[in-house]
This record gives structure tokens, sequence and C-alpha cells, in this order.
């Protein structure tokens, strides 16, 4: 494909309702909110939790066209769901001056209610009561937040709202581990059926417009898997995937995790290139990153505070300067430490498995990993995994990493941007 250079791009695309660039973090807690006033952050992504709101699955036989034709439903969920929770955390942040983006229809198994004991996924319940059933809780959640009178929570009004999570690469997350069936059982399940998640993006985005109208939809789009790796798993390459569910969206959102497997070089450019990729496809839409980030540690694998600081300066200007809408960074505070153990052994590994990985050599990654897959499936997915407590700006202790620093000279330097450019629009006239 040709790409088209920044300067034919035009303009950016700005997200309605959104006064300037978006700047978030997203994940989070209370305990973190003080942070984000301090920053100046006014975003922060938030998850509406289907199994917060009714652990148990209890009309399993409902239909789409049931759903979407009594709205009756919609209002009998919303009287039984418990919002507690919800309701705490979106009006904590409402409160503070920081506008929540919700996450609804998550399909990670962290998200979904039971049946019978188990998983409410698409394979137990059966793809259309699945489609269902989430239509109904994602109507009544938008519906509880859409700030018309009716059966709302008072003082809210989100405009905004991420539909599933990474749904282009559904069964890769579920053979990573982190939806239901796990591993080989969950790439060959719903989530890897491409015309089901393409039905239920337009589902998820038809209940969100049926209880508001005026709000926005975005699909966060993982882009950070090799092209024959998802061919392999017969799926769209992830740019295909942004061309064809457009239509289902109001603002195209992505992630990128470019320096995941491996910490050097910091590869925080790679970000803005994406941006300039999915606005070369000429789809008119403003594109938001919805994730990005590099990991402070683990140390033994040669991570760093100081390179995260790196890859977040990278990323943010190279993603501004590509044209996007806004920018969100993973997490604020998390863990800064890991439990799996990770041997000379593991770290031969990584460094031999990588390189496949990231140079998109299927056939060697395949060799080298068949005769192992008892190794890779107990213990080396798990190593690669040792990043995911390491996304924090803030340690545990309260101590505030470089990177947090950088964020503080970012909100300065863009608030100086931004007054330039519109100087520079309005030729001059303040």
């Amino acid at each position: 494909m040709v790409l088209v250079f920044p300067a034919a791009l035009g303009a950016r695309e700005t997200i309605p309702g959104v006064d300037g660039f978006l700047f978030g973090i997203c994940q989070g807690n209370e305990s973190t909110i003080p942070y984000l006033v301090a920053l100046g952050v006014k975003w922060s992504r938030v998850n509406a939790n289907w199994r917060e709101l009714t652990p148990e699955v209890t009309n399993p036989g409902l239909t789409l066209a049931q759903v979407k034709s009594d709205r009756a439903l919609v209002e009998e969920f919303s009287r039984t769901a418990d919002w507690r929770g919800l309701d705490r955390r979106i009006k904590l942040l409402v409160e503070h001056g920081i506008q929540p983006i919700p996450i609804i229809g998550h399909g990670y198994s962290s998200q979904l209610p039971s049946f019978r004991g188990k998983l409410a996924t698409p394979d137990r319940l059966g793809q259309d009561h699945y489609l269902a059933l989430t239509y109904l809780y994602v109507a009544a959640v938008v519906e509880r937040y859409d700030g018309d009178g009716l059966m709302d929570a008072p003082g809210v009004r989100i405009k905004l709202w991420q539909i599933e999570n990474e749904p282009n690469q559904a069964g890769l997350t579920a053979g990573w581990g982190w939806r239901d069936p796990k591993w080989i059982p969950g790439l060959l399940s719903a989530w890897s059926d491409w015309e089901f998640m393409t039905q239920l993006i337009q589902t998820l985005n038809q209940a969100v417009k049926d209880s508001d109208p005026e709000s926005l939809t975005m699909v966060n789009f993982h882009t950070d898997v090799p092209a024959k790796i998802t061919r392999l798993l017969n799926q769209p390459a992830w740019l295909d995937a942004v061309r064809e569910w457009s239509p289902y969206i109001d603002v195209i959102g992505f992630d990128s995790y470019p320096n995941y497997y491996s910490p050097d070089p910091v590869r925080g450019n790679e970000v803005g290139e994406k941006v300039k990729q999915i606005r070369s496809l000429g789809l008119n839409k403003p594109v938001l990153i919805v994730e990005t980030d590099y990991p402070s540690g683990p140390s033994v694998r040669g991570f760093s505070a100081e390179k995260q600081a790196e890859f977040i300066r990278q990323s943010f200007w190279s993603a501004y300067d590509a044209g996007a809408a806004g920018y969100i960074k993973f997490d604020m505070q998390t863990l800064d430490s890991h439990t799996t153990d990770i041997t000379p052994k593991d770290l031969a590994a990584l460094d031999r498995v990588i390189p496949m990985w990231e140079k998109d050599q299927l056939g060697r990654l395949l060799l080298w990993a068949l005769p192992r897959a008892g190794y890779v499936q107990k213990h080396f997915l798990d190593v690669v995994k040792t990043v995911e407590p390491y996304w924090g700006l803030v340690t545990p202790s309260g101590e505030k990493k470089p990177g947090y620093f950088v964020i503080e000279e970012i909100r300065k330097e863009l608030a100086q941007k931004q007054k330039r450019e519109k100087s520079e629009q309005t030729g001059g006239i303040k």
C-alpha cells in the first residue's frame, strides 16, 4: 500500500464534542485520580463490567430480534442491575473534571457473567443469544449515562463509548489466555469467527445508537500482530480490519505496544506511523490512540523507567504530528513486580523467538514452538507477559517515574503548540 505523506493528509479529524486534543490515561482506580488531576488529564477509560452489573445470565433464550424490538427488556435490565460500583467510579471521575470513556461489550473472561457455573461466552450461550444479551446490557448502560432523564445516573453525560476490546484479534487474545476458551480451543472458537465478530461490532454499535443516537462509538483495533500470523488465523490484517469495520464506528481507535517483546530500540515513533497508515485510507474519521505504552520492567529483560519515558515522548509527538485526534497512555500506577520466574533459558528463548515474531517469520516460529508446546503454554507465555505489571508512572510507594515528568512536559508543550496553531488558523487574530 502506498502511504500518503503527512502534508497531503490534511487537517486532523477532531472528535465531535471534544474541545481540542483528547489526552487521557486508561485503567487505574480511585487512588490514581489525584495524579490525573495533578497532570491535567481530562479523560480516563474505564470498564463497564457486565459481570458486575449482573453476575448470572438468567434469560439465555432471548434472541437478538426480541431485544431490539422490545424496549421493556432494557428497562427491566436497568431496574435489576447492580449499578453501585460503576456509578461510583464514573461519578468520582466526573466530580474531578475527568470525562470517562467506558468500555462496553468487553468479552474478556474477567468481564463476562456466569451461565450454569461457567462463563457466558458465545460458544456456550450460542452466538445469537450472546449477541442478544450483550445488546441488552450495552443498551442499558448507555441509557443510564445518556443524560436524557430516563433511567439515568444523575449528573453524568457520556458521549464516547468503546465497544469491545481488540476485537479484530479476539481469537488470538483467547489463545493468549484472556478470553474463554483459552489456548488452542480459543483459536477455534466463536472469537475466531470473523463473520460473528463483525456481527458483534454491528450489534454493539446499534445498541449504543438505539439508546442514544448522539453518542459516538469506537473500536480499539489491535495493531501489533504480524500479517502472516493474522492470516493463518483466517483474519484480515489490522489495517484491512479498520477499513472493513469503519462503517460501524464513529472514531477509529487503536492500541500499539511496539516494545512489548523487546526493550531496544525504543520504537515510539511507530505509533505515529500507524496513525498515518489509518489516515491514508481516506476514511475521514478521527483517529485515537486508545492504548500505548512501554513497560518500566522487568529490568532483567532490559526494560527501564528511563526507556519508558523516552517511548512516551516519541509516541505522543509522533501521533500528534501525524494528525491523531487524541492519545491515551495505558496506566498510571501498577504493581511493578512479577511472580513468574525468568531463567537464563527463558532469556535465551526470548532472544531467539522475538526476532522471528517481529520479522513475521511464521515458519521458523512454528518450527521452534511446536516441539516445545508444553513449555510455551505452561511457562514461556507467562514469561512474555511479565511486562504487564510495569505500565505505571507512579510506583506502589508513590514515587514518580521519569515518564510522569515527561507527561508534565507534554501537557505544557501541547498547550503552547495548540495556542500557536490556533493563532495560525485565525491569521494571528486573537
